[in-house]
């Protein structure tokens, strides 16, 4: 009979070492999708599962220090490669943040985020809305255990009538370096119409924006 046969694989050395590398692959999505739920909670894209896993999976191909079997996204992160693969990945492609506002200063040891020139009004604003919540997350992975941990800055929220202004955006808890972790900064921006106290979401394509700003090592 046909189908998959776990005790056959396990026989097969190459299909169980394929298989466990893809485990550990599905725990690093899983994981890090859950260390993004203050970003991801407010996107809508039933594609980015499949396309994480497949980000990931090629990050995962560029462990050469790891035995077959055990080579892993982690390790895969420690390269300059893997580090580009995963600063360059679109998350959402009818919303960028940097093109709009620039690349911000990440301070080396808090990772407090810098714009000299924050314009609000550089923003491109979808139809109907007003106003727009900027998120900063900071990721720090141990991959002794596969595990994340996610530090937050406030939310800002800005209208399209603002000003530009010097902003400084801090994580609230500190996150304290540590050997053998990787930090993941990244940016999220959500639009929506404010109309007095009344907030209503705007859900197109172009309304909710993610980017990864690169990875760092301890």
């Amino acid at each position: 009979m046909g189908g998959f046969n776990y005790e056959n694989n396990k026989k097969n050395p190459r299909i169980y070492k394929n298989s466990e590398e893809l485990t550990l692959c599905s725990v690093f999505v899983k994981e890090f999708k859950i260390s993004l739920h203050p970003i991801l909670c407010h996107l809508n894209d039933g594609s980015l599962h499949q396309r994480l896993m497949q980000l990931f999976l090629k990050i995962k191909a560029l462990d050469k220090d790891s035995v077959p079997g055990s080579r892993n996204v982690g390790q895969g992160l420690k390269t300059l490669k893997g580090q580009q693969l995963l600063r360059e990945f679109v998350f959402t492609p009818k919303a960028g943040i940097r093109q709009h506002f620039g690349n911000p200063r990440i301070d080396a040891l808090d990772f407090s985020l810098e714009w000299a020139r924050f314009n609000p009004a550089a923003a491109k604003f979808p139809k109907g809305a007003t106003h727009f919540e900027l998120f900063y997350c900071l990721l720090v992975y141990d991959a002794a255990t596969n595990t994340f941990v996610t530090y937050e800055a406030p939310i800002l929220r800005r209208s399209k009538e603002d000003r530009s202004e010097r902003l400084v955006q801090t994580l609230e808890g500190g996150p304290t370096k540590e050997e053998g972790l990787q930090y993941i900064p990244v940016l999220g921006l959500r639009f929506m119409e404010v109309l007095g106290e009344e907030e209503y979401a705007n859900f197109g394509k172009d309304a909710v924006g993610i980017e990864v700003l690169g990875v760092y090592m301890s």
